[in-house]
């Protein structure tokens, strides 16, 4: 009786799973074994939502060996089912699988340095999307694809009979999830619409009257719903005279060896000094007292949200390989901003709430290459150079362009093309928005160009270049399309075919009633 007991605790213990996550890991392996007796076209979305959706509810790290041997059991009992399908064909299949999974779970893993759920989330998120902003990621996203394919030829040859199944990861979601879906009002289009209801459609239609692009709307939508406040749209951008964020210290270095990991030290001393926090007496019956737990600028930091399509993006619940603080990173703020108008990154691609952890900074610096089909590099000519919504991004810092002045790059004093090479951003007219570690780590954030680049040497440098070449542009009457390798200035195209469903925020019906949202 004794080795009955300890023999399952011994594997689970040596496989990484606890009793209810070798159930999960059993399903991943019977639902996709039945999507591919099926022939299903969504297989492999699926796949990868079944993986993310164990990292995020079990919190526990994907074995490769675990699932094999899952999937190993499932096919069994496959052919069982199915006498008539080919045992060499099935075998094949098993090995296929096995390989995948060595892949995802252990070559990935390794390549990346993983040790968390959340690292791996972040890993396989990525390559679902397709990433490949790093020369391991495109190698890797070679060898994936490559055998996704040869999986797919093998189940097409299989003959195979298809039984019925109720799973449909993409579409489950958790009771709170559901919850936040049925209370969010924005969340429904009224049948009528009345400009007078105030709730997202009507802000979009006063963005839009105003002449502010979609993009820079969604990070204004972003960043109100993040502070839970109508007056962050009032305040002026932050620039070298706004106060420093007090009460935040540094715990730690990342594990990639670059980011701060930071925590709140003192909660009174980050209320009375946080730009957006300081002056806010109180909050409505719709919202949210962020004041009790606050965000700051947490490097790695994520949203959370589900696979599932229904998901909302819920940037009050802590996710992301950062620490317990609250608070998201520069590209989830980017992603919010532009899921949460319904701008796709991606042609044929859904938006959906857990894709936020899968574009990272370098992922917009080359968009084309990258698979992000629906953002392209800016061109400058004599008449048009930034515009507000455009993304800029460097190797580790993405950000969007707010607002823009009539000269953005500075270049109406310059009387030649001689002086174009003179042009420094302390001339520049326009506003950021972004997540940075700016005033101490503020997290979310309006700033002053001209005051925010001279704490980012890439970014100044970078826009520097982009402004000689619109100044070109205006001097020699042509267009120019700046390639600089380490800085891009990208727009969304905004066709028909790069929207979506937009993805709601959580307790964005707090500023559904705000008056206006117009900066």
């Amino acid at each position: 009786m004794k080795k009955q007991l300890t023999f399952p605790l011994l594997f689970f213990v040596l496989s990484g799973c606890s009793p209810h996550g070798f159930e999960s890991v059993s399903k991943i392996a019977a639902n996709t074994s039945q999507d591919m007796a099926c022939k299903s076209a969504r297989f492999e979305e699926k796949f990868w939502d079944r993986m993310k959706e164990h990292l995020i509810q079990e919190k526990s790290v994907l074995v490769a060996s675990d699932l094999n041997a899952a999937f190993s059991t499932s096919l069994d009992k496959l052919l069982q089912e199915n006498p008539q399908a080919s045992e060499e064909a099935l075998s094949q299949l098993k090995s296929q699988i096995s390989s995948l999974l060595d892949l995802i779970l252990t070559e990935g893993p390794s390549g990346e340095r993983v040790q968390t759920p959340e690292e791996l989330l972040i890993l396989l998120s990525a390559l679902d999307v397709g990433d490949r902003s790093t020369p391991f990621r495109r190698y890797l996203q070679g060898k994936v694809r490559r055998q996704f394919s040869e999986i797919q030829k093998t189940v097409q040859s299989l003959d195979l009979n298809c039984g019925q199944t109720n799973d449909d990861t993409a579409e489950n979601i958790s009771a709170e999830d559901e919850n936040d879906v049925v209370t969010s009002p924005v969340d429904e289009t009224p049948k009528e619409f009345n400009p007078t209801a105030h709730n997202f459609e009507y802000h979009k239609m006063q963005a839009e009257s105003a002449g502010v692009p979609l993009a820079a709307f969604g990070g204004r939508w972003t960043v109100a719903t993040a502070y839970q406040s109508c007056q962050s749209m009032e305040l002026p951008a932050m620039n070298d005279s706004s106060p420093d964020l007090e009460g935040v210290k540094v715990v730690g270095k990342h594990k990639d060896g670059v980011g701060n990991k930071r925590e709140i030290a003192s909660l009174s001393k980050v209320i009375r000094t946080h730009y957006y926090l300081r002056d806010v007496s109180s909050y409505g019956s719709e919202c949210v007292d962020i004041r009790k737990n606050p965000l700051i600028y947490d490097y790695g930091g994520k949203p959370y949200g589900t696979t599932s399509s229904k998901s909302l993006i819920n940037l009050f619940k802590n996710n992301g390989s950062g620490t317990k603080a609250l608070g998201i990173d520069c590209s989830a703020y980017v992603y919010t901003s532009l899921a949460s108008v319904g701008l796709r990154l991606k042609k044929g691609r859904n938006l959906k709430a857990s894709d936020s952890w899968a574009w990272g900074s370098s992922s917009y610096v080359e968009p084309q290459e990258n698979g992000l089909t629906c953002l392209d590099k800016i061109s400058v000519t004599p008449s048009q150079s930034l515009k507000a919504g455009d993304v800029v991004a460097v190797h580790g810092h993405v950000l969007l362009i707010d607002k823009v002045g009539l000269d953005p790059f500075g270049i109406e004093k310059v009387g030649s093309s001689s002086g174009c090479s003179k042009i420094t951003s302390d001339q520049f007219d326009f506003v950021v928005g972004q997540s940075s570690p700016s005033k101490s780590a503020i997290g979310i954030n309006y700033f002053e160009a001209k005051d925010y680049l001279p704490t980012s040497t890439k970014m100044r440098t970078g826009l520097e270049k982009y402004a000689y070449y619109a100044c070109l542009a205006k001097f020699n009457k042509k267009d120019y399309s700046p390639n600089l390798g380490t800085l891009s200035v990208v727009r969304h195209k905004g066709t028909s075919e790069c929207r979506a469903t937009r993805v709601g925020l959580t307790q964005e019906s707090c500023i559904a009633t705000c008056d206006r949202l117009l900066r």
